[in-house]
């Protein structure tokens, strides 16, 4: 989540350097020119306003008891004549970074699309410093492109060169190299470590712990793109190292040793995976438990120094989750995910993708524990979440994934009723708002303008201009948007609207008609405590899975009733759970793929597993035929068949 290791510090560094170099330059020609009549009448009124009585005490003689008074009293150019004197912007840039620090990422939003305006009127070290807090701010808003064309706004505006001041390109280079890799550019977080390190070399620095940090986190990303386990070895050598330097040099920063040892055990879980997917069970273990005390010694750390409850605590708990996930420690992982899962829904900096990616690992974590009612215990924060993200309008933001969200949300409170049917109303509520988003968005699809700044979609080209002018004019140039090298990404889930939509309508039908069941008289009475629907034994038989669908409608991670069916017209199958069946695999936790193996047994020996029977979460599969322990399915596909546990199977009900 950190733009630059150390934040705002990294930051502040570089603005330092930028208002250095300035001095060194006094007398000359100007950084930066302002153009365009509204820049113009700002810089006179500022000028005009500075001649006489400081703008500050003028505005307190107005006698504004608050903001809002503030903001009524003075006009438009006025105001920005205010805050235009150097005291008020430099305290309006340090708001951010103080914003920044506590998490508080929406209210620093608001300040910096304020004034980097304002900031490109002073030009020079005000618009350098200006679009440093600006990258920040997009880097914690995942919005990745965006911080890269401040940063490459900064690279054009800075008037020296490299050996001129090292340390100032030193952190540039490294915070653009963040930036190409949360855009997944390996070769290009690669390239530019590489220059941070290449910089500093050619004035005569050696190479610190950071940099060889920075270097083993590019390599292990390039290693994991390309399925490299041996780039993945030379980068937790590398991550490592850095580690202990920092131990000796730095140990009062535990924060930064925090993110160090997490990187240790995120690149050991990635070499865990790769022998993993390729059946060496006994050397990817290996590495998941070297991964293991790494991992906690993160959380510790985060915890020791920030509290349980910050966004960097929460990522290193869900974590820890991954690892000891992958070791089968489900009652430690439970523990460690829920954390993280509390976090991520009450952070003001979460988006729907990160809670849908949650809330999956949590509903699977519980499956493989055998306990899909306790997913209730986690539905009040996720409750919260959604209403949260209404809150800051991710529902008009982007429709889709929100709807996405709606329809997860209403599944795992369909599978923790414990086959009550009590859920029913609510998930309706939220399965009926989850399709007024995908009609609306399919309708603006159609015929929308979207804005390719922050994706909001408008019925014509004139509204939509009048957004970017509103919201983003002369936040970034042109010309630092068109010094991006890389294409603009979505990451997250996504899913077709059009199918998502068709989904959801087949869900509504068929929980409608269960609902109009149950207030006939298909219910239990106020005493009875007793379930309404329940999931079939292992013993039951083969034939009577079909007819017993009706009743197990809530059980099973993947209750989406277009998961069961087996014909292709759109109704619902009268096959569900018979033999023949397609079926969704889907193990949903790490590492998202499953082996077949070649008979019906628990064993983990290398000798039960099919040498090329890998599949991954989503891969459709025909059921064939039953185990008598009533545990394993006999399936295939395209391109193998084997053996499988029937849990992993999506909408069947005999596990």
């Amino acid at each position: 989540e950190e733009r630059v290791a150390g934040g705002g510090a990294a930051g502040g560094a570089a603005a330092e350097t930028a208002a250095v170099q300035e001095e060194r330059a006094e007398g000359e020609e100007e950084l930066w020119q302002p153009e365009g009549q509204w820049q113009e009448k700002g810089q006179a009124e500022a000028e005009e306003r500075s001649k006489g009585d400081d703008a500050i005490f003028s505005v307190a003689l107005r006698d504004c008891k608050n903001v809002g008074d503030l903001a009524l009293k003075l006009s438009a150019g006025e105001l920005d004549a205010t805050l235009l004197e150097p005291r008020n912007l430099g305290v309006a840039l340090d708001l951010v970074g103080v914003y920044l620090k506590n998490y508080e990422i929406d209210k620093a939003d608001l300040v910096i699309t304020r004034i980097v305006p304002l900031c490109r009127i002073r030009g020079g070290t005000w618009l350098c410093k200006g679009l440093d807090k600006l990258s920040a701010v997009r880097m914690k808003q995942f919005r990745a492109y965006d911080a890269l064309a401040a940063m490459k706004e900064i690279e054009q505006l800075v008037p020296f060169k490299p050996p001129e001041g090292w340390e100032f390109h030193d952190i540039l280079f490294r915070n653009q190299a963040w930036c190409y890799s949360s855009l997944d550019e390996a070769e290009k977080t690669l390239e530019y470590t590489r220059k941070s390190m290449e910089v500093k070399k050619a004035s005569g620095i050696p190479a610190s712990w950071f940099d060889i940090w920075d270097l083993g986190k590019a390599h292990a990303r390039l290693g994991q793109k390309t399925d490299q386990v041996k780039e993945m070895k030379v980068a937790y050598d590398l991550i490592l190292k850095s580690g202990e330097i920092h131990r000796e040099c730095e140990s009062h920063d535990r924060v930064m040793l925090a993110k160090i040892c997490a990187n240790v055990g995120e690149v050991a879980i990635g070499v865990g995976d790769f022998y993993h997917q390729n059946g060496n069970e006994d050397e990817a273990h290996f590495w998941y438990e070297k991964a293991e005390p790494s991992l906690r010694e993160a959380y510790d750390l985060h915890v020791g120094a920030l509290g349980p409850m910050k966004p960097l605590a929460g990522w290193a708990a869900g974590t820890v989750a991954h690892c000891l996930t992958r070791l089968e420690k489900y009652e430690e992982a439970r523990d460690f995910l829920s954390m993280a899962w509390k976090v991520e829904c009450t952070k003001d900096s979460t988006t729907p993708g990160s809670v849908i990616e949650l809330l999956d690992r949590v509903v699977a974590l519980q499956q493989q524990l055998d306990d899909l009612p306790g997913v209730s215990r986690y539905l009040d924060d996720m409750e919260m979440a959604i209403q949260g993200l209404k809150a800051r309008n991710w529902d008009r933001k982007d429709r889709a994934v929100f709807a996405l969200l709606l329809q997860r949300a209403s599944t795992a409170r369909l599978i923790s009723d414990n086959g009550t049917g009590d859920a029913i109303p609510r998930v309706l509520q939220d399965l009926r708002e989850a399709e007024s988003h995908l009609v609306i968005h399919l309708g603006h699809e159609a015929r929308s303008h979207r804005c390719q700044f922050c994706g909001s979609a408008y019925e014509s080209e004139d509204d939509l201009e009048a957004h970017k002018e509103r919201r983003h004019a002369g936040v970034l140039s042109a010309e630092g948007l068109e010094a991006v090298d890389v294409e603009r990404k979505q990451f997250g889930p996504r899913e077709d609207p059009e199918e998502l939509l068709k989904s959801i309508r087949t869900s509504l039908r068929l929980l409608s008609i269960t609902e109009s069941v149950l207030r006939q008289g298909g219910g239990s009475g106020e005493g009875d405590q007793g379930p309404r629907f329940e999931e079939l034994r292992p013993e039951e038989d083969v034939e009577d899975l079909g007819t017993a669908s009706s009743r197990s409608s809530a059980s099973g991670w993947g209750a989406d009733p277009e998961e069961w069916e087996t014909d292709d017209d759109g109704g619902a199958g009268e096959g569900f759970g018979a033999l023949g069946a397609a079926f969704e695999l889907r193990r949903g936790m790490e590492p998202f793929c499953t082996r077949l193996r070649v008979e019906p047994t628990s064993s983990r020996e290398e000798h039960v597993f099919m040498p090329d029977g890998v599949l991954h979460d989503g891969e459709r599969v025909t059921l064939e035929r039953l185990d008598s322990s009533g545990q394993f399915g006999h399936v295939s596909c395209r391109a193998c068949q084997g053996w499988v546990q029937l849990k992993y199977l999506i909408g069947f009900s005999g596990s």
